[in-house]
């Protein structure tokens, strides 16, 4: 008597790519919460001598383009505070499509596509020039891009 076993092959869902993707957009709120959090803080706080003549030295040099005349440490506070503003919205918005157009993300779209990108050229810049906060939030928002990205359907 010779019986062939043939094995159960058991269907297993694919994983959802949902939640790799919303965990990248709460990347992007806390990085973004956290810098404007860091800053007020920073506001708030008591310079230490190195800061106040950092600061200093920004106020006295300045820049004017197209008749605006704004001191370095105007362009550098105004600049830091709009990207923070902006990677805020960016986390809003990307938790806002996976709650109400979830297809964008469950497929391979150019919405994955672009949210992984931002986050990757986000990290490049952290690792060239930032401390060591936003580089570890980035690669986080990277790798469950990624993942989101590879767990969506062609």
């Amino acid at each position: 008597m010779n019986a062939t076993v043939t094995p159960v092959l058991e269907h297993r869902p694919r994983p959802k790519p949902l939640r790799p993707f919303r965990v990248g957009a709460g990347g992007f709120l806390l990085l973004g919460t956290g810098h404007l959090s860091l800053t007020a803080a920073t506001a708030l706080g008591d310079p230490t001598p190195q800061q106040r003549a950092s600061s200093e030295a920004m106020r006295e040099s300045s820049t004017t383009l197209l008749g605006l005349e704004r001191s370095t440490l105007d362009v550098v506070e105004g600049m830091s505070l709009a990207m923070a503003l902006f990677v805020v919205v960016c986390g809003l918005l990307a938790l806002t499509a996976a709650r109400h157009a979830p297809a964008l993300i469950e497929r391979r779209t150019a919405f994955g596509w672009i949210a992984l990108v931002a986050s990757l050229v986000g990290l490049a810049i952290s690792v060239l020039l930032l401390p060591v906060p936003p580089i570890v939030v980035l690669a986080v928002t990277s790798c469950a891009f990624a993942l989101s990205l590879r767990r969506a359907t062609p």
